[in-house]
Formats: C-alpha cells, structure tokens, sequence
C-alpha cells in the first residue's frame, strides 16, 4: 500500500474584490472592481470517507479572506495583493497549496485595451 495522500483541487472562480489598488493616488481614491480566481489544493483524506464539510475548506471561507485582503488597506500593485491573499489562504488548516490569479479588468491608461492578470501559486 502507497502512503500517497489523497489531494483534491478545489477552484473558486470570478469574486468580485472591490479595493483601493493603482499607482496614481486618484486611481486609489476611486478604488475599482478586481476578479479573483483561487485554487486550492487540500489534503481530502478525511473528507472522501465522511462527506462532511467540516472537513473540507469552506468556499465561503475562502471568498471572505479575498474580501477582507482586498479591503484591509490600500494596493499600488496586484502582485503584492495576490502575494497577501495565498498567504492568508495557507491559514486555513487542510490547505496544502494556494493559486491566486488577480485580473486588473481596467487599466486607467489612455489608449490600453485589454485585461492584466497576476498569478501566485504558494505551498506550506
């Protein structure tokens, strides 16, 4: 018998994270609507026999630490609201690893089209 753990990807995609983010203070003052996608990655050893959610990672718990990162202070830069938002995640106790990918769908630039995103992917 293999002493492989059982993991389980579980992707929660497209929450809405409203935040103060950008480099010009005007574009902080307004704040503006992010996407965030997170995959997690969990030890399901547990939860394949007993089908409880308590153990398992709530969804909900992790759509609430996107929306606390993203409202607890203010950004220049998604990369290091990413960077918090995997490190929050790896709390959770059953969290192996933590994907985040922050789209930026708006770029206040003149001329821009197009959508800017940044991936993190973090292990314990």
């Amino acid at each position: 018998m293999g002493t492989d753990k059982k993991i389980t990807k579980i992707n929660i995609n497209d929450i809405p994270c409203y935040c103060s983010i950008g480099i010009a203070s005007e574009e902080k003052k307004m704040g503006q609507q992010l996407i965030v996608d997170v995959t997690v990655e969990i030890d399901s050893e547990k939860v394949s026999k007993t089908d409880s959610v308590s153990d398992t990672v709530s969804y909900v718990d992790v759509y609430d630490i996107v929306q606390k990162v993203g409202q607890s202070q203010s950004f220049s830069v998604i990369e290091f609201l990413a960077e918090k938002i995997a490190s929050d995640i790896l709390q959770l106790s059953l969290i192996i690893s933590a994907k985040v990918k922050v789209h930026k769908p708006h770029i206040p630039y003149k001329c821009f089209r197009g959508n800017v995103s940044v991936e993190v992917e973090r292990r314990k």
